[in-house]
Parts: C-alpha cells; structure tokens; sequence
C-alpha cells in the first residue's frame, strides 16, 4: 500500500481495472477478427452475385454445415446456462467446450471431404475454393481461441474457483463466431 493512498482505493479498484482492461481487450480482438471475416465475406459476395459461385459441379451439401451451425448454437445455449448458475458446474463447462471441439471437428471433416472428393483446391478451383477455405480457416481459428479462453475457466472450475469472469470474457467471442458461421453458411453453402 502507498503512503499517499491511506485509504487502500487504489489496491481495491485494481482486480476492477484488470477486469474492465481484460474486456476492452476482448472486444477490440473480436473486432478485429470480425473485420476481417467480414472483408473476406464481401469478397466472396461479390464474386457470388458477378456469377462465378460456385460452378455446378463443386456444389457442396448444405447438411452436414447446418448440423455444425446447431452446434455452435447448443454451445452458446449451454454458455448462456454456465453464466446463469452462481458457480458454474463441470457438466456444463464439459458441454460447452464438447460443443466447440465438435463442431471444430465436424467442419474440418466436411472440409477434408470437399477437398479431396469433390475436387474444391486452391488454385484449381478458383476463387469459390479460396472463399470456402479461407472463411472456414479464419471462423475455425476464432473458436479455437475462444475455446483456449474456455479451458482457462474450466481450469477455475476443476481447482473450485469462481470461473464466471472468463466464462462472460469468452461469451462474445462465442457469439462472434456463431454470427460469423452464419455468415459464412449463407454466403458459400446456400444457393
């Protein structure tokens, strides 16, 4: 403690700062990585109403896509359910993160068969391959992120901890690359 602070205020706003310092950091990296999805998504939209999108025989399935969107928005659901309890549960934790690696996985395994049985690689096939795999890659990388955020909580939770700090720091995040599957679901998998 200072001797020109008697009272002891700043060591008591100082977890206050570090917490309002660690959300201001949050938002502006969320943003950034929205802008760039975002430029990456007008890119491809453009290319998509000049009437190269995508050729005929490189039309991947919608299925499988929106099956991983519901799982970003069970994850988003069951994080929402975390930060409602006053100390959120391993069950729930589990899920969330169970969720996220699904659907991480679910999108890496669709991609691999695009790649391989459908023909859709970059160079050859154009800039509806470039699109497909660069808004996955920037999406997927997103999440992975948000999900490192999540173990830290569920690392909180494991040691007895109050983990709802991390838990609402990884809430927009989660949001953010919900919104940005959905993007990326309209923009390359719908006719």
């Amino acid at each position: 403690m200072s001797t020109n602070d008697p009272a002891g205020t700043l060591a008591s706003t100082s977890p206050q700062r570090d917490e309002a310092n660690l959300w201001f950091g949050v938002v502006i990296a969320h943003g950034a990585a929205a802008m760039l999805f975002c430029a990456m998504a007008f890119t491809a939209g453009f290319y998509r109403l000049r009437g190269f999108w995508p050729p005929a025989s490189a039309r991947p399935g919608v299925l499988v896509p929106a099956l991983a969107g519901g799982l970003l928005v069970i994850g988003v659901v069951l994080l929402h359910v975390a930060l409602r309890q006053p100390r959120p549960g391993r069950l729930t934790l589990a899920g969330v993160l169970g969720t996220g690696a699904a659907f991480l996985a679910t999108q890496a395994a669709w991609l691999h068969v695009l790649f391989w049985y459908r023909d859709l690689r970059i160079p050859d096939s154009g800039v509806f391959a470039s699109a497909l795999y660069g808004l996955s890659a920037v999406q997927a990388v997103h999440l992975a992120v948000v999900l490192v955020g999540l173990l830290r909580a569920g690392l909180r939770v494991l040691r007895g901890q109050d983990a709802s700090a991390p838990l609402r720091r990884a809430l927009p995040g989660w949001w953010c690359s919900t919104v940005m599957y959905g993007v990326l679901f309209a923009v390359v998998y719908l006719p």
